[in-house]
């Protein structure tokens, strides 16, 4: 489908129905329905109008198609390898194999497409009106807050799409044109840009999302009256910035300092201020199973939060079924090299099958672990830090915060660069598992397989044929 057609179906179709509450106290439906421009325009005569079109967002990226599975614990993990063969039955048996262009392969990664450029196109309808209609916000803040995570949503998921949809930079030459970086609501096909060309209008959002999003309160310690800015990790707020700038510059292949100061920062929230503190041992390792904080929560810079969550993960990770069953690939007395690591807790069997991933099992009785899905930790940002450090000792420091917060007692000394290079890919491997962020790690280093099984990656999925026959877009071999 093209944008042209996604952002056509925008106007003349329901907008979204989304639930507020996920944002802040306030429970009640929202029902949106701008069957055309002149809606549109209602809609965004107010600063609730565009609070309920940014919730939008969430909603559509918290959808199974996006975060909800395929990009977190379905199809990125998949193609990582997490998991051992599966089944013929699974929708995933040919994708293992990285034979996307089955039809099996193509429904999922054409819904990934479509869904994630449909999520682009309502938040460029946002940023259509949101300065023309400045006048409706109760104040500069208010606006600040949500034209600044527009812009940083718009920049998260097209850094997505170049992850998966085009060759990291290391494997491109540099006048190929890739993907189309959409950055207005438009009729007008987008043209496809070079990685570089890409990369610099998604670094331009994040620039002008850090400049507007300072007034955000989980920055300055000043709270807003209205409920909608409260639990910033349910917003793309400052620090989620900062954090997916880290992420970019990291990609990109040729920013490391600027990583390693995005990171920093974040870094610096956790160890000044206090923020997205490592999860302690008694909500890890609660006695009462139901009431472990399974994704470690508190650590969450950025979090969907995602009401359909238990029916995504049912048959895959939760109640499973023989034939979707995702298990791990490698033995967790392998993966977590015989230590007490608070990660391992969360492998557990469910009915007959052993060694099940039940990081999102939704079984806290009180509701307070539910629904999350990370999607920026305080841990990557340590990450990002070590691989980007200046020197080996201040990196095996970064790793170490994160092992010591894991309960793994040893610390990492006299690395040389091959050292620090695995034990950093071990820890994306138990960090990440069921969040999708291997695959891009091993992009990002060009990776043949995944340490060392036989099955040989590729790294780009194929673009939907409408878009390449009717969209104008060139596919480089």
């Amino acid at each position: 489908m093209k944008y042209k057609e996604i952002t056509r179906q925008i106007i003349v179709s329901i907008f979204i129905l989304t639930i507020l509450s996920q944002f802040y106290a306030c429970k009640k439906w929202l029902n949106v329905l701008p069957e055309n421009e002149t809606e549109a325009t209602q809609l965004f005569s107010t600063e609730r109008g565009f609070q309920e079109a940014l919730s939008g967002v969430y909603t559509l990226m918290s959808e199974a198609e996006l975060y909800g599975r395929e990009l977190t614990f379905g199809l990125t993990d998949v193609i990582a390898q997490q998991y051992g063969p599966l089944h013929e039955m699974s929708p995933y048996f040919y994708t293992q194999y990285f034979e996307f262009k089955i039809d099996q392969s193509l429904q999922l990664s054409n819904a990934i497409w479509n869904k994630q450029f449909n999520a682009i196109a309502n938040v460029n309808n946002i940023l259509a009106f949101i300065d023309k209609n400045e006048p409706v916000f109760t104040s500069e803040t208010s606006h600040a807050l949500i034209k600044g995570e527009a812009l940083a949503i718009r920049a998260f998921l097209h850094l997505d799409l170049l992850r998966l949809y085009a060759p990291h930079k290391i494997a491109n030459n540099e006048t190929e044109k890739w993907l189309p970086y959409v950055d207005e609501f438009s009729k007008n096909t987008s043209q496809s840009l070079s990685y570089d060309a890409f990369m610099d209008k998604l670094l331009i959002d994040l620039t002008n999302a850090e400049k507007l999003l300072k007034a955000d309160p989980i920055l300055t310690g000043k709270p807003l009256t209205d409920l909608y800015f409260k639990n910033r990790q349910y917003h793309l707020n400052y620090f989620a910035a900062k954090g997916l700038m880290a992420r970019a510059y990291l990609y990109r292949g040729n920013s490391d300092r600027e990583a390693f100061n995005c990171a920093k920062e974040v870094i610096d929230a956790q160890q000044i201020k206090g923020l997205f503190p490592f999860v302690q041992a008694v909500d890890a390792t609660n006695v009462e199973r139901n009431k472990r904080d399974r994704t470690f929560s508190t650590e969450q810079v950025f979090t969907l939060n995602i009401r359909s969550l238990q029916s995504f993960i049912t048959g895959y990770v939760s109640q499973v079924q023989g034939g979707l069953a995702l298990i791990p690939r490698e033995p967790l007395t392998d993966l977590f090299e015989g230590y007490a690591d608070y990660r391992k807790e969360f492998f557990e069997t469910d009915g007959t099958v052993q060694s099940v991933p039940s990081k999102l099992w939704q079984v806290d009785p009180l509701k307070k672990y539910t629904y999350k899905m990370p999607m920026i930790r305080i841990s990557e940002m340590y990450y990002i830090a070590a691989e980007t450090a200046e020197n080996l000792t201040e990196a095996a420091g970064y790793l170490n915060k994160v092992r010591q917060a894991r309960n793994i007692p040893a610390a990492l000394v006299n690395l040389d660069p091959e050292m620090l290079k695995a034990e950093i890919y071990k820890e994306y491997k138990k960090e990440f598992f069921g969040e999708g962020q291997l695959f891009y790690y091993y992009k990002r280093h060009n990776a043949l397989n995944a340490g060392g099984w036989s099955q040989q990656f590729k790294y780009i999925l194929p673009m939907p044929a409408d878009e390449i026959n009717f969209g104008d877009r060139p596919r480089p071999n």
